[in-house]
């Protein structure tokens, strides 16, 4: 049985690992495509800028435009950087469509949008409000020059682009053709494709690969930090119980994925480090009587763990959700250690402790001193009878006798 648990363990890690060297499902190719790839109503993360690497290489192979359809409240500010980088290097075409009527390219989406070759807006749609968060006068003296560059690098007026920034302006579809911050305003693929002068092109989507939709998920920091907390929590019930169970399979294929997640994210290192130490004086907690010095201090660096992480550059945040998520799992946590010393009335044993009441095998007879076989283990040992080899004993106490550790036994049919 030992060994079945732990080949799971084994499948469950190994599975994760090969996952990474999946990619997108790719339809061959035919002539007279253009691909479009679609960003609907989501986040910008390590997930999207990896799926639009998979797309501009895809784009590229194939010598065709691509179509990046934009709906997004904004992101993080490294794959936002990654995504810009790749549009602004790649040997193809790259058209940036905000679509479909009423989306809008926020922040993230806005520095995605100058980069473009091509900038296209639906009816009904706005860019802009690219504050950076946190909004200090170095931050935002950084992220406008960089607009600016970026704008001006497409030819449009960098000016204004800063003003995305500095003011956190937005843009509604009239305007900003007029300003000459888009080319075209479309509301259809024929349109946008009669602009490419391709209109006899079909459109082929891309498909998301496992990778991009795994690290989508993996890579928002209140994923990666529930995960986390989850994943120590089982750590900590497979202690308590004992074994190999599910509580340990479960939490450590979470630790591993929000590992997987916090390694792509641009964590701050004290917020992680906060957290870590807030679940081991939590842990600590499970194991001290009563709720005293560890409990309280875990719990309040746990919280300021979170809150920190959650804090990391977004260009779009989501502060109140952080703080909620923060509050409760601190909850969760505090409430899961009074659970565990309610159930067991007393303290719970590690180490030596935790052999008390465990039943061994006399290997070598106890008159009154002899050697017994606890857990695959010999230790040495005493009774207040006499019991002969090979008799059932069960241990009692722990001592020490002459500076070695002696368990202290009695006969298993006198228990």
């Amino acid at each position: 049985m030992h060994s079945r648990k732990i080949f799971i363990l084994s499948f469950i890690f190994i599975a994760v690992l090969c996952s990474f060297c999946l990619t997108s499902t790719e339809v061959h190719s035919q002539e007279k495509t253009v691909y479009i790839a679609e960003i609907n109503d989501e986040s910008i993360n390590s997930g999207t800028s990896h799926f639009v690497g998979e797309a501009l290489s895809l784009a590229e192979r194939h010598s065709t435009p691509l179509i990046i359809k934009l709906d997004t409240p904004g992101g993080l500010l490294r794959p936002t950087k990654e995504i810009v980088d790749g549009i602004l290097n790649s040997n193809t075409t790259v058209v940036c469509w905000v679509s479909p009527e009423g989306a809008y390219a926020y922040s993230a989406g806005t520095y995605i949008l100058m980069s473009s070759n091509i900038a296209v807006m639906d009816k009904a749609t706005t860019i802009g409000a690219a504050e950076p968060q946190p909004h200090d006068n170095k931050t935002v003296e950084a992220m406008s020059g960089w607009i600016r560059e970026i704008a001006e690098s497409r030819g449009r007026p960098g000016s204004i682009a800063e003003e995305f920034v500095i003011k956190n302006r937005t843009m509604g579809v009239e305007e900003a053709l007029q300003e000459n911050m888009i080319d075209l305003i479309a509301t259809s693929n024929d349109e946008v494709l009669e602009y490419l002068e391709l209109p006899s092109y079909r459109l082929e989507k891309v498909k998301r690969s496992p990778v991009g939709a795994l690290l989508g998920i993996l890579s928002t920091p209140q994923v990666a930090i529930i995960l986390l907390i989850i994943g120590m929590l089982g750590i900590a019930a497979e202690i308590v119980t004992g074994g190999v169970g599910f509580p340990g399979i479960a939490g450590g294929f979470c630790l591993l994925l929000a590992l997987i997640g916090l390694m792509v994210l641009e964590i701050s290192v004290l917020g992680l480090i906060l957290t870590i130490l807030g679940v081991i004086l939590l842990g600590v907690e499970l194991f001290e009587p009563g709720f005293g010095v560890f409990g309280i201090a875990g719990a309040i660096m746990l919280f300021l763990g979170v809150l920190i992480i959650g804090e990391e550059p977004w260009v779009q945040i989501s502060g109140i959700f952080v703080k909620i998520a923060a509050v409760c799992l601190v909850a969760i946590f505090v409430a899961f250690i009074w659970v565990v010393k309610k159930s067991t009335g007393k303290e719970i044993k590690t180490g030596m402790e935790s052999m008390v009441g465990m039943e061994g095998e006399v290997v070598r007879k106890i008159d009154p001193e002899g050697v017994i076989r606890v857990r695959g283990e010999r230790w040495s040992a005493v009774s207040d009878v006499e019991i002969e080899e090979g008799e059932e004993v069960v241990v009692k106490s722990i001592t020490r006798r002459g500076g070695v550790t002696t368990l202290v036994v009695e006969k298993k049919s006198e228990v």
